[in-house]
């Protein structure tokens, strides 16, 4: 009740300044069109599918935008955003499927921003080691490989691109010229997106997630810095004893320095218990490292990533994975507004330990991306 209560009380803050709208709200229609070519290779495969494994294809993803914005005499601004994506995770498999990757409302004044649906959250203020196109470590690459047989580690361990429904809330940017600090805080009921709403107790899964994000961001020429600390919990549902939600609090810390186009940057992020069942008690963690370069039209970044945890869906026996390390390589040209050529390479090893099968191989793209 008392978090009902903390939002209804800043939904009524924002609303209490609002006024008479000074001009109509404005709706803008984007999206893009990314085509990819893809080579790949693992080197564990799945018993019964040892002769049919494909070391190629093609893929399109595409996303669709709606936007609306207004603006009150009170300097309150006000809008909505909904997203559209045919991103295979998003429609379980259906290559023709479509399905809503984002959908929310949101309200800014200068007490800071309130956004209501499904979106990112505090999350989106934390930052790793940088990347470029198609994302390298943190990117498009496990289109390409099989989540039975290598385990989808994330620099925020947690899927970053996580959209439940949820209330967030950031405060404006506090400080001087050269220093300043934002704030944000989300909070998700079920772990659920969309227009399900959750009647009873779940067997699996999480409620009352609390995620928070600090971003400094400082400039001591000539040098740029951002620095992000963050800390999440979440209760897991359904039997405690036999659950893979235990209940977990995670913590971490993202950084990057830019000087003259280049970018250094790294992440460290210790997800505690995590997706874990009892029992599962060793380490879980996950840390990057990376550096970008751009001018003009070229943008060019390599990175590192390695993680150690539990990945309850991968086959065999061993549900912890000892050792996950990925190393990306990406470049990018922009030929004109809106169109860009990538390069993407990231090559991956895992070790399960004992005499469970590990897994290496790689996924080279190259793509065309138009966004508009």
């Amino acid at each position: 009740m008392r978090k009902i209560l903390l939002a209804t009380t800043a939904l009524i803050a924002f609303a209490g300044v609002a006024e008479a709208a000074e001009s109509p709200i404005q709706v803008t229609l984007g999206g893009s069109v990314d085509f990819r070519a893809a080579l790949f290779h693992e080197g564990n495969k799945i018993a019964t599918e040892e002769g049919s494994r494909r070391h190629g294809d093609f893929q399109t993803e595409y996303a669709l935008t709606i936007a609306a914005e207004g603006k009150a005499a009170g300097g309150i601004e006000y809008g909505a955003l909904l997203d559209l994506n045919n991103d295979q995770k998003l429609v379980d498999g259906n290559q023709y499927g479509i399905a809503m990757n984002q959908a929310y409302v949101w309200v800014s004044s200068a007490f800071g921003k309130l956004i209501m649906g499904d979106e990112l959250g505090a999350s989106s203020l934390f930052v790793m080691a940088p990347t470029v196109g198609e994302g390298q470590m943190d990117g498009s690459y496990t289109n390409f490989t099989d989540e039975a047989t290598l385990a989808e580690f994330k620099p925020t361990y947690f899927d970053d691109t996580e959209n439940d429904t949820k209330v967030t809330y950031f405060t404006p940017k506090v400080g001087t010229a050269s220093h300043k600090v934002q704030l944000g805080v989300s909070y998700t009921a079920e772990d659920r997106q969309g227009t399900v709403a959750s009647l009873y107790e779940r067997t699996d899964g999480y409620k009352n997630q609390v995620e928070a994000t600090a971003q400094y961001t400082g400039t001591i020429a000539p040098v740029s810095v951002v620095v992000t600390p963050m800390i999440a919990t979440g209760e897991g549902e359904g039997d405690k004893t036999a659950s893979t939600n235990r209940d977990y609090t995670m913590w971490g810390v993202g950084a990057q320095a830019l000087y003259a186009g280049l970018t250094f940057g790294g992440s460290y992020v210790d997800a505690g218990h995590k997706g874990s069942a009892p029992g599962q008690d060793l380490d879980q963690d996950v840390w990057t490292v990376g550096l970008g370069y751009e001018i003009d039209k070229v943008a060019l970044a390599t990175n590192f990533m390695s993680g150690e945890g539990y990945y309850n869906g991968l086959l065999g026996s061993n549900d912890y994975v000892e050792g996950f390390n990925a190393v990306g390589f990406g470049a990018t040209y922009k030929w004109v507004p809106g169109l860009t050529t990538a390069a993407d390479a990231v090559f991956f090893n895992q070790d399960r330990g004992g005499t469970t099968k590990g897994n290496e191989g790689h996924v080279l793209m190259l793509t065309q991306k138009m966004a508009f």
